[in-house]
């Protein structure tokens, strides 16, 4: 045999054990691999699960119906979780596209310093305290939320619940910032629903609003 037919043979011989072996070989590596051990796979489970309770939360706090009040919806992008209200809506005198707030229930055991202010104001104007919200205000940039007031300054409306609602009634918002302070505004609204109030630019980032009836 000469040694071009010699190159040859060698050449197809070496390209049909390639494809002969090749499944062979790499079904032998899959077959060697570990199995993934209970603790992996309780990991792993826990892992999917916090993840899809993730994408439920997101869901929910990014929900039309939690960031909407009398048909208005909100002008600032967020996470709108609070249940104790009737939506909450906020529209700013000056936001950007990255103006973003976080909104939650509170409560005397949540805020209870900010509660507490809330009661001795109301203590002072005979009137009863009503549902609680806490507002973050700040930045929503590449993932990261900045705190910041920029997108403080403007109306908020809060939904009155059915619980809360009196006919003739007259409510306002009181606004508890950091160390304290806090502000009355007037409810500007005529929907016997909802209670719309133009607040001032926060002082501090984090916001209590109650709702006050007398």
């Amino acid at each position: 045999m000469d040694f071009r037919k010699i190159v040859k043979y060698v050449a197809v011989a070496g390209l049909v054990g390639a494809i002969a072996f090749s499944p062979f070989t790499s079904a032998i590596v899959a077959a060697s691999a570990e199995e993934p051990t209970q603790e992996e796979l309780a990991e792993k489970a826990r892992q999917e699960r916090v993840e899809r309770e993730r994408e439920e939360l997101i869901a929910e706090a990014t929900s039309p119906v939690n960031r909407t009040v009398a048909g208005t919806k909100s002008s600032l992008d967020g996470y709108y979780l609070a249940k104790k209200v009737k939506g909450v809506a906020f529209a700013p005198t000056s936001f950007d596209k990255s103006s973003f707030v976080k909104v939650t229930d509170t409560d005397i055991k949540k805020s209870s310093a900010a509660y507490g202010v809330v009661q001795n104001v109301a203590a002072g104007l005979n009137a009863t305290v009503g549902p609680c919200i806490d507002v973050s205000y700040g930045k929503m940039v590449n993932g990261n939320f900045a705190a910041g007031t920029d997108a403080s300054a403007g109306s908020i409306s809060i939904g009155i619940p059915s619980n809360f609602r009196t006919e003739n009634a007259t409510y306002s918002v009181v606004a508890v910032y950091a160390g304290g302070t806090y502000k009355v505004f007037d409810n500007i609204s005529s929907d016997p629903n909802a209670v719309t109030a133009n607040v001032e630019q926060a002082t501090s980032p984090n916001v209590m609003y109650a709702v006050i009836r007398r």
